[in-house]
């Protein structure tokens, strides 16, 4: 049975308008399973006033890069040439790091047993969950069922008055999701493990950062959103599509700058930019082959800054597929 909307809505009050909670707080079932072109959504699960998260055992402080291997070097396409287990959207249970986990998996309704797919991962941002990502990234609307996604759910975090969240650490918990999810579904599905990606918002922009700092030798590109990070050492190197508002009243314009700077000195790039669609999006010259870096710095007021601009889900898709 599909989890109620309702279940989240409390949290979102102090972050959204009423009119974008109007269509959330009946308490009656919402099916996402379909067209979403008409679901607007809140844009940020995030409450309270920062939006930094933290952990215990690694300081706050931007990544570096070692030679080390990455911990995994992805799967090897699934069986492909079978029937999936469904189409559409299900809620699956998977467990991690010795706990039992929830995520939403997407196979398109006209998946090809034969074509071997893009794998999208989407964070949620703090008190959220995965359904109600699902309802305002648009990554997912953008790819046209060209791609299969998962949207994993958050555990509550006890130093952020039990909201939804997740583990920064490399070894945590959450990588280990990511891992278990990326397993699990890679023995089910057709995916290439070439095309294995990452996008979030807010906390779950510092969740792609960690990811592909903890799994560059995985995941092939990130796109956080209004997010920070990485923190501690990293290995290997991703793609890395960046946006952030110059007036983010939750997370600081530096966090942003932080990510971007630590991905253009991971991925070799250049001084200069060239400016890239969508406006104000910009590009990295002279990154390493294949590992481009786009800086995106806006100045919308949605959310004092913190939203998901509406132009971030097709942009974000148009770069994983240009990779």
């Amino acid at each position: 049975m599909r989890r109620r909307l309702a279940l989240v809505v409390l949290p979102l009050f102090a972050c959204s308008t009423a009119a974008d909670d109007s269509a959330l707080t009946d308490g009656s079932p919402t099916d996402v399973s379909g067209d979403m072109s008409s679901s607007t959504g809140p844009k940020d699960p995030t409450t309270g006033t920062t939006d930094i998260p933290t952990t215990t055992d690694e300081p706050l402080t931007t990544g570096t890069t070692t030679d080390e291997p990455p911990a995994t070097s992805g799967p090897p396409a699934g069986p492909c040439g079978q029937p999936p287990p469904f189409t559409g959207v299900m809620a699956q249970t998977i467990e991690a790091a010795g706990v039992e986990r929830d995520y939403d998996l997407v196979i398109p309704e006209s998946y090809d047993p034969d074509t071997a797919y893009p794998l999208v991962f989407a964070w949620h941002g703090r008190g959220g969950n995965g359904e109600l990502a699902r309802l305002y990234f648009k990554v997912e609307e953008a790819s046209a069922g060209q791609a299969i996604f998962v949207y994993p759910d958050g555990l509550p975090l006890p130093d952020m008055d039990n909201q939804t969240g997740w583990d920064l650490a490399g070894d945590g918990g959450d990588v280990a999701l990511f891992d278990a999810i990326l397993a699990d579904v890679g023995a089910r599905l057709c995916i290439d493990p070439a095309r294995v990606f990452s996008t979030g918002h807010s906390f779950g922009g510092y969740m792609s950062n960690t990811l592909g700092c903890a799994r560059g030798g995985t995941v092939r590109a990130i796109a956080p959103v209004a997010g920070g990070g990485p923190f501690g050492a990293c290995t290997g190197q991703v793609a890395a599509w960046i946006v952030h508002g110059t007036g983010d009243t939750t997370v600081p314009l530096s966090q942003g700058e932080g990510a971007r700077d630590h991905w253009l000195s991971t991925n070799s790039c250049g001084d200069t930019t060239t400016p890239v669609e969508p406006a104000p999006c910009v590009a990295y010259d002279d990154c390493a082959s294949g590992f481009p870096v786009h800086w995106c710095q806006h100045d919308e007021p949605d959310l004092g800054g913190h939203g998901w601009p509406a132009w971030a889900g097709p942009a974000i898709w148009s770069f994983f597929t240009a990779l």
